[in-house]
């Protein structure tokens, strides 16, 4: 199952079922009468997990990462009355890391709704994360509010009867994406990223490179790893001379490519000779639907309206 909910009312179920969905061993302390009356919803995505967490109480949480290898990124959606870290207040810009070895201490003064994302380790080895610095840092609010929007879709779409495995490993590789982003204040630099820093040019041809290798009809869906190793950087060199360059993430612009050539391949055609769905699974396409709602997005129209025309 994809999704599950748990509701939890004691120290003990607590401890169990974070530890065993995210590695993190808590210490909680609540100051409030009754019962903990915390709600977790869990999406699982195989390797990435959402977790929206939902509780009423006045609570401290002394919470130390297991050094297993999982990586546990969390901010808050919501706090009715306020917390605190460290004698600080936390505001929606901030947003925590749990480190293996450090303690994190927060105080909720009241309800609270928190979105937490947890990645396994074999994932963070694969994409090369190794982390340094505080457990708390501040960020963009609008990078946090993206980071929200794509997971509450994601949980919305794991909802749904006959969601398959491909559409499921398509919105981990969007949550990654945009988690990535939000985790660059800890992310150590390796060295090609750090000579990338000084300046666009560098950036700039990154970009073209990449221009080049989707430029080829057989690479044009591409994994984000293969793109790297064609372009002889990092993945994350990738996603910051993107970023640096034309302020999108490689998969958005690999997308936005795909569905420009989309566009000029229906208006180049008509209804006799070709299909939306032949010339899409051409491209790579698998979910025409998904697809349809991505090209009504972009151009205000939807595909089969681009061929009729």
């Amino acid at each position: 199952m994809k999704r599950q909910r748990f509701l939890l009312n004691t120290p003990d179920q607590i401890g169990e079922f974070l530890f065993d969905a995210t590695g993190m061993i808590p210490g909680y302390t609540q100051f409030s009468p009754g019962a903990a009356d915390l709600t977790y919803d869990m999406v699982d995505l195989n390797g990435v997990t959402l977790l929206w967490a939902s509780g009423v109480a006045h609570c401290r949480w002394l919470d130390q990462m297991s050094d297993d290898g999982r990586v546990h990124f969390g901010f808050m959606v919501g706090a009715e009355k306020g917390a605190t870290s460290l004698g600080h207040e936390l505001t929606p810009n901030d947003a925590m890391l749990f480190l293996p070895g450090q303690e994190m201490d927060y105080v909720f003064l009241g309800p609270v709704v928190t979105l937490e994302i947890g990645v396994s380790r074999e994932i963070a080895e694969q994409l090369g994360w190794q982390f340094s610095g505080t457990p708390l840092s501040k960020h963009p609010r609008p990078l946090l509010a993206r980071l929200e929007h794509i997971c509450r879709h994601a949980t919305e779409i794991a909802s749904e009867p006959g969601t398959t495995e491909a559409q499921f490993s398509e919105l981990r590789d969007i949550i990654l994406d945009a988690l990535e982003i939000a985790l660059t204040p800890w992310l150590e630099a390796d060295s090609d990223t750090t000579s990338f820093m000084d300046g666009s040019t560098a950036a700039y041809s990154v970009l073209k490179g990449l221009d080049r290798v989707l430029s080829d009809p057989d690479e044009m869906d591409v994994d984000i790893q293969a793109m790297s190793q064609k372009l002889g950087v990092s993945r994350r060199t990738l996603f910051y001379a993107l970023r640096k360059s034309i302020g999108l993430t490689p998969r958005r612009y690999q997308e936005l490519l795909r569905l420009g050539q989309l566009r000029q391949m229906l208006k180049a055609s008509d209804t006799d000779s070709h299909t939306v769905t032949q010339l899409a699974m051409g491209l790579g396409f698998g979910d025409l639907g998904r697809l349809a709602g991505k090209y009504h997005k972009q151009f205000g129209e939807y595909p089969h309206e681009t061929l009729r025309n």
